[in-house]
């Protein structure tokens, strides 16, 4: 589409001598994203013109391949001190194309001046296309990844919750390679991001810190999840005759109060830090008729965890 669009122009309008250019720009700056086709336009303009001045002035001095020899010599050092590193590429290949001109009497200021009209052509005509089909809008997609894992937490719990209180089977645990998948695929998308327009957004709205995080809520998750699989399957004891559930049930159950509580701080709440005291998990313990060491080792990993989800609730806020 790009380059029917370019061609189309490119023959219409007589002011373009050479269609080679805007062809060959747009199809360079073509990329799948909006950001990536500016990054690639400035890297295809910036060569072009440095290119082009180089070979000018080294041309009418010296010709052929010796002119290409010295303007390569000159250029190279010329846009590392710019820092216009990435458009060394598109530079040497204008010092190359330049090499069709007979004499440096037709390589003046106006052919230069007007070969990068022609590749700023292409370069708009790429943008507009790249914009209006295949807009990339990574900072959208990277919030609906948080989402979806945030989602996917928020369900798991609900499971638990429901297998706690005797309405369902125990959930198996949520797979660690999905979990990996979607914080491996945010961080991509940061890593991109960042080298683009939306660098500054992202840093503000603290990505990076929220990359660390859900990592350390995806370990904690795993060892959590581990260790709730080593108690037994029925954990709620049966109501007795009268109608009335066992002393642990309610919520004095420090268990059923974790729950609550990650399922609070997923959904964006602050809640104050659980204090690290064993007595509810002993009395848990002793009603259940259920191993203490587990409990204590469930407690223990429940801290770093509900550490790790109130300090990312409160950086999402910022």
């Amino acid at each position: 589409m790009a380059a029917f669009l370019t061609a189309a122009l490119s023959l219409w309008f007589e002011r373009i001598a050479y269609v080679w250019y805007p062809m060959l720009a747009v199809v360079t700056v073509m990329e799948d994203g909006d950001d990536l086709s500016l990054q690639a336009a400035r890297v295809r303009v910036f060569g072009t013109i440095t290119g082009g001045l180089v070979t000018f002035l080294v041309h009418t001095v010296l010709s052929g391949w010796q002119g290409v020899l010295v303007s390569l010599l000159l250029m190279l050092p010329l846009l590392r001190w710019l820092g216009w590193q990435s458009a060394a590429g598109t530079a040497t290949l204008v010092s190359l194309m330049f090499l069709m001109i007979p004499s440096h009497v037709a390589l003046n200021w106006d052919y230069v001046f007007n070969r990068t009209l022609d590749t700023a052509v292409g370069c708009v005509i790429a943008i507009l296309v790249g914009l209006l089909f295949w807009p990339r809008r990574g900072v959208d997609r990277l919030m609906r990844l948080e989402l979806g894992l945030r989602n996917g937490y928020l369900a798991q719990l609900e499971r638990q919750r429901d297998w706690l209180e005797g309405r369902g089977e125990r959930p198996l645990p949520l797979p660690p390679a999905r979990l990996s998948h979607d914080l491996v695929a945010m961080e991509q998308l940061v890593a991109e991001e960042r080298r683009g327009p939306h660098g500054r957004r992202l840093q503000g709205q603290r990505w990076p810190q929220r990359l660390q995080l859900w990592g350390a809520v995806q370990h904690h998750w795993v060892q959590w999840e581990r260790l709730l699989a080593g108690l037994p399957d029925r954990l709620r004891p049966e109501p007795s005759p009268g109608g009335e559930d066992g002393d642990g049930g309610g919520s004095s159950d420090p268990l059923a109060a974790a729950l609550a509580c990650m399922g609070a701080l997923l959904q964006g709440g602050s809640l104050p830090p659980p204090a690290l005291d064993p007595r509810p998990w002993q009395t848990l313990a002793q009603i259940r008729s259920l191993p203490l060491l587990p409990l204590l080792a469930l407690a223990q990993e429940l801290h770093p965890l509900m550490a790790s989800l109130r300090t990312l609730s409160l950086v999402t806020r910022c």
